[in-house]
């Protein structure tokens, strides 16, 4: 069984837009794609028959391999804030990993702005929220404490993300936290109090809701939608570089569309990476095949 960390070399078959001949494709980069997209890697290169080599261990590594020449495509996640490679590399965003908000759908509340989710969450700061009537809900709510919960596997980034782009760097109260997904959605859904943090949206129909988020309460809130988190609307979400270096598009020209591809976008999903729309997507693959062109 692959590690959902780090897979090591994976040798496959892929089928290469060289000069009539198979050749190799290294790949470095995150090793927060999960099991799923190392799967997704040997299924393509077993049936397109020639070689790739996947080293999943790690951004910072990785991009040292690709800016090296060791590598010969990069899969990197970057927080908002820290920039790809730059020329003679090319960078496009596919996917993006998003820090969830999450109350049970009873609760009477849709949305948050920036400054009330430091003052539920950090443990200093100028607001300190611990009631939800002091978010305005009224009636049985009023008096109710927030309670905190939040999902923390250890391979996951969603905690340290949270506290970066939410926080900045401040330390959280103290919350109820667990490796296991389904128990924190469980403990959410249960709960007349509960306020979760995960990297995956609820489910439609799972007695879960999704919290919008607002700069601040002059602007508009947006939910974690794939659109949303493509143009950066939603803040909370950790990007995925797809880099190369320009002038190798035409030898790695089919590899590249099968990582803008369905089946990659489903592997990458599984990860609780949200992959850019299929137009998005369409069009990179677009941009790439103009790349490709003599």
């Amino acid at each position: 069984m692959l590690h959902p960390r780090v897979f090591g070399p994976l040798l496959a078959s892929i089928a290469l837009a060289t000069a009539g001949r198979a050749a190799e494709v290294r790949i470095v980069g995150s090793d927060l794609l999960g099991p799923a997209f190392a799967a997704a890697l040997e299924k393509f290169g077993r049936e397109n028959g020639a070689k790739i080599a996947a080293t999943l261990a790690g951004t910072r590594p990785g991009l040292d391999q690709l800016r090296a020449g060791v590598a010969d495509v990069g899969l990197f996640a970057l927080p908002p804030g820290e920039t790809p490679p730059a020329a003679p590399f090319v960078a496009h965003v596919i996917a993006c990993q998003p820090v969830v908000l999450i109350v049970p759908d009873k609760l009477p509340l849709t949305q948050l702005t920036a400054a009330q989710v430091r003052g539920i969450f950090a443990a200093t700061g100028a607001e300190n929220l611990t009631l939800w009537g002091e978010l305005g809900l009224t009636g049985e709510w009023r008096a109710r404490t927030i309670a905190i919960h939040v999902v923390e596997p250890a391979a996951a980034l969603t905690l340290p993300l949270f506290r970066r782009l939410a926080l900045s760097g401040a330390e959280l109260k103290p919350l109820a936290n667990t490796a296991a997904l389904d128990r924190v959605l469980d403990r959410v859904r249960a709960s007349d109090n509960a306020i979760g943090l995960v990297a995956t949206l609820p489910a439609q129909g799972s007695g879960l809701r999704a919290l919008a988020l607002a700069p601040s309460v002059r602007e508009s809130a947006h939910q974690p939608t794939a659109a949303n988190l493509h143009d950066g609307s939603y803040p909370l979400r950790l990007p995925l570089y797809l880099v190369f270096r320009r002038e190798a598009v035409p030898r790695l020209l089919v590899f590249l569309r099968f990582l803008l591809s369905d089946e990659c976008a489903d592997a990458l999903a599984q990860a609780d990476f949200q992959p850019l729309p299929p137009d998005a997507r369409n069009q990179l693959v677009f941009e790439l095949e103009e790349l490709a062109q003599p």
